[in-house]
Parts: C-alpha cells; sequence; structure tokens
C-alpha cells in the first residue's frame, strides 16, 4: 500500500520520477563471498546451510537480480532525458525449486527441502530456516515471519514474474547481469 500511496503521490508533481521493478534481491544467494551490502539472511533458500523452505509450488518464476546491477542500470537510466514511469531490470528468471537445484549442483550436495503451503502463508506459518535465528534480536519471530509470508505468497501468486515489453537489459545491453549460476559460483563454488 506505501508504494501506492507513494507512487500516487509522484504522479501529481512535476518532478521526473521513475519506479524500479528488479524482483529479488540474488546477493542473498551468494554471500557472504560476493560482495553486497544487503543483510546475510536466506528467505526461503538458505545456500550456506543445504535447507530451504519454499513457499507455495515453488514453481512459478520469480525475477532476481543482483543489486550492483540494479546500481549500474539506474546510473545508466540516469543519463537519459526521460524515464519512463516504471522500468524493470531483471538479471534472471528462475523458480525456487530451480534455485535450489542450481545450488545443489554448485554445492555438490543435496538440499533439505519443505515446502510451506498457500495455507500456511496467509496465517504466516513458515518453516524456520537457519539463517532466520541471527534477525531474532532485531525482528523478532513473529515480524520477521509476518514480513516474509506475504513475500513468499507474492511470489507464488506471480506477482515476481515480471513480464515487461521493455527493460533496462534491452536498453543497455553493454551493461552485462549476474545470472543465478554466476552468483552460486562465484558464493559456493569449488573451481
Amino acid at each position: 500500500m506505501a508504494k501506492k500511496s507513494a507512487l500516487a503521490a509522484l504522479k501529481s508533481t512535476s518532478l521526473e520520477w521513475t519506479a524500479v521493478f528488479n524482483g529479488y534481491f540474488l546477493d542473498y544467494f551468494g554471500t557472504p563471498k560476493v560482495k553486497s551490502y544487503m543483510d546475510d539472511v536466506s528467505f526461503f533458500v538458505d545456500v550456506a546451510n543445504n535447507v530451504a523452505a519454499i513457499p507455495g509450488s515453488g514453481e512459478v518464476p520469480v525475477v532476481f537480480t543482483h543489486s550492483f546491477d540494479v546500481a549500474r542500470l539506474v546510473a545508466a537510466l540516469l543519463e537519459k532525458d526521460k524515464w519512463p514511469e516504471e522500468t524493470y531490470i531483471i538479471g534472471d528468471k528462475v523458480t525456487f525449486h530451480e534455485m535450489v537445484r542450481l545450488a545443489e549442483k554448485v554445492k555438490g550436495t543435496k538440499f533439505t527441502v519443505a515446502h510451506d503451503s498457500v495455507e500456511d502463508l496467509r496465517a504466516c506459518k513458515l518453516t524456520e530456516l537457519p539463517s532466520h535465528r541471527q534477525f531474532y534480536q532485531i525482528y523478532p519471530k513473529e515480524m520477521l515471519h509476518s514480513f516474509l509470508a506475504p513475500f513468499g505468497l507474492n511470489c507464488e501468486r506471480g506477482q515476481a514474474d515480471l513480464r515487461p515489453s521493455r527493460t533496462l537489459n534491452d536498453e543497455f545491453p553493454e551493461i552485462k547481469v549476474l545470472k543465478a549460476t554466476d552468483v552460486l559460483e562465484q558464493g559456493w563454488g569449488t573451481a
């Protein structure tokens, strides 16, 4: 709701603005080895601990983009005279099941995988991942789950399966973005 209110307020001004949509940050799948300024928390796939708690079916595509790629593409956009109201950046698009399979392949180990049903997500019930515990002093468990559950529902509903007609990737093809396999290899690969 806050995003919709902010966009409505922006539309009533004469400011040049754009809303950037980039999906889920890939950073979470490579930290701490892949440079990032994001907190080291795993929402649904805990690569460090070889475990996942998949929201819903796990078969709905989700857009993933590394924060540094978002920064580079937005910096390029700032050089333009005019911006569209909506700007899209797509680093990669995979399902949560595919992300688990990619991580298993890179790490050479099988993950323990749980599935949180849509009903459980609606009730803010989530399978706890080991990486969640470190945040409970800052975000009590109930608070963290009340944030993650709706996010998982949105992913299952396809709201993170961005399908724009044009992206900043198209506009700036010289800016190469990381794919899920790149981040997993950099963060967890043995080569």
